[in-house]
């Protein structure tokens, strides 16, 4: 999870006209019989629990600008009686109207504390497994599950067999988040139970500008070396990137490790914001790591094409500002910037031709 989300870029083509019909051509892959299938890896499940859904958000979110924004604008109270319910009526709809072939659905687990007990006081979101594997059953076409562990919590092992069991073959941790350090030892059975799975594991990495972050060094590239060393298939997400006024910089050590590790890869989940530009245009220039990219949108946070103005032109970026399916305008920017289908072909081929969930 990471919005970087800027309310004025975003809103900066609002009123410009839409772009030309043939986008939808290039992004779906109609121009071509033989076009690849196309996934976005990085698609988060949200909700308040209003439905019994076990899901929590913590009162400064729900009671934020952010969430009230962004709940207007995909009319989750429109859709359905509870923001669960039309939360997931949204994703759908985006999902079937962006060209998107397959998405990956995140869930989020909890802070835990020294007894590996779920610390609620700290915990700003809690998206439960289950409640995940049941939307996703729900879409088994176009949903492909992302489940999350906290290796802090007592029964990680447990959960992770259980969650397996279920159907899942990734899951996400948010370390920076969930005050998890990758890189402590005690995790090792963890990670090579994840390879005994074949279960790949996408870690948050880089600086995180949405939620309450417990300590920024988790998020660096380098804890990632025990799971990497431990054979899991790792995707980095974010791939270490920040705005400009971040420190440390931690891009650099990710486009080190790429070249260090076969089994690395990172996804592009929020690098379509404002405060990312810099830093997609350094990680695009770097040949192998451009070579890693999966596509991810980190939906519903939207991207902002019109910072990208100066690098796509100005016209351009408008009449991308313009779309309204947020998923469909994520794929459409990258592609602009050279890297979106390929990183979505990529994406899908890794995980549904691997997975054999075509």
């Amino acid at each position: 999870m990471n919005g970087d989300f800027n309310r004025r870029s975003f809103l900066g083509g609002a009123m410009t006209a839409s772009w030309v019909a043939s986008r939808a051509a290039c992004i779906s892959g109609q121009n071509s019989a033989k076009a690849e299938r196309i996934l976005d890896i990085h698609v988060h499940l949200f909700g308040t629990g209003d439905s019994g859904s076990g899901c929590r958000l913590s009162k400064t979110a729900s009671e934020g600008k952010l969430f009230k924004y962004l709940a207007a604008n995909l009319r989750l109270l429109e859709r359905a009686e509870t923001i669960d319910e039309g939360y997931e009526l949204a994703l759908v709809e985006q999902i079937e109207q962006s060209g998107l072939d397959r998405a990956v659905i995140l869930a989020q687990d909890a802070v835990y504390n020294k007894h590996g007990k779920p610390d609620w006081n700290r915990t700003h979101f809690y998206i439960p497994n289950d409640y995940l594997l049941r939307i996703v059953a729900h879409h088994p076409g176009r949903m492909i599950p992302c489940v999350s562990i906290n290796p802090e919590r007592a029964d990680a092992i447990e959960e992770l067999n259980r969650c397996a069991a279920g159907g899942a073959r990734l899951l996400k941790i948010h370390p920076p988040i969930q005050g998890v350090d990758l890189a402590e030892k005690k995790h090792t059975p963890f990670f090579r139970r994840c390879v005994d799975l074949s279960m790949i594991v996408m870690v948050h990495t880089g600086h995180e500008h949405t939620g309450p972050v417990i300590d920024i060094g988790l998020a660096h590239p380098r804890k990632l070396e025990l799971a990497l060393e431990s054979g899991c298939t790792v995707i980095a997400c974010h791939c270490g990137t920040g705005w400009p006024q971040d420190a440390p910089d931690m891009l650099p050590e990710f486009l080190a490790m790429v070249r260090r590790y076969k089994n690395l890869w990172g996804d592009t989940a929020v690098l379509g914001s404002a405060g990312r530009v810099r830093d997609f245009q350094r990680l695009c220039a770097d040949r192998v790591a451009s070579e890693r990219l999966l596509h991810g949108s980190d939906f519903p946070f939207p991207a902002a094409p019109v910072a990208f103005a100066r690098v796509i032109g100005f016209k351009r970026a408008l009449s991308l500002q313009a779309m309204g399916n947020w998923m469909e305008q994520d794929l459409a920017l990258k592609e602009a910037l050279g890297i979106g289908r390929t990183s979505a072909e990529r994406a899908y081929r890794m995980i549904c031709n691997a997975t054999n969930r075509q």
